[in-house]
């Protein structure tokens, strides 16, 4: 896992949410490596910065932050709306409340980060959303079909939820949307 090598080499630590945290550009970061033969000195761990803090804690909309710097997966809506595989049944009724319109990830506790606060937008191209992926009509993508989805999400990571996958959490969101 690239954050244990990063909080190890003194990027920065691992949060109470479970993801990596630098001081200077806070957890809205993307980790590569390089593999080498070369010796190199070893670097100072980072020290954990998250204090008392618990807003990552309260944030989650679905308590899969059981305490601090655990987290249970099946209770995470990235988990719930990327990995799980199956229909609407394979989430608990419960855990379909707390993901409210999200269809894909949730970052609800990397949004309250505090270290967060004066992180900089990247103007890397690739990185910037499409009409798609920022805030799409849960009406347009309940028609797609398969084709058209391999289409429009040809080099987008929303593949890895397959077709399926965002149909049922499209579903999902749209119950979760109407009025009671």
């Amino acid at each position: 896992m690239e954050k244990a090598w990063a909080e190890q080499a003194g990027l920065g630590w691992i949060g109470k949410h479970s993801n990596l945290v630098s001081a200077e550009y806070g957890s809205w970061l993307l980790l590569g490596e390089i593999l080498t033969t070369l010796s190199l000195e070893a670097d100072e761990p980072a020290t954990d910065l998250c204090g008392s803090c618990t807003l990552c804690i309260q944030a989650c909309p679905t308590r899969a932050i059981t305490e601090p710097y655990i987290v249970d997966a099946t209770r995470c809506i990235s988990y719930l709306t990327i990995e799980l595989r199956g229909d609407q049944t394979a989430i608990a009724h419960e855990l379909q409340g707390g993901m409210g319109n999200k269809i894909f990830g949730c970052d609800d506790c990397l949004d309250v980060c505090p270290f967060n606060l004066r992180a900089e937008p990247t103007q890397e191209n690739a990185f910037q959303p499409s009409r798609w992926s920022l805030s799409p009509h849960l009406n347009e993508l309940s028609q797609l079909d398969e084709q058209t989805f391999a289409i429009v999400f040809h080099q987008s990571p929303i593949r890895r939820a397959k077709h399926q996958g965002l149909l049922r959490n499209v579903g999902i969101a749209q119950r979760n949307l109407k009025p009671s």
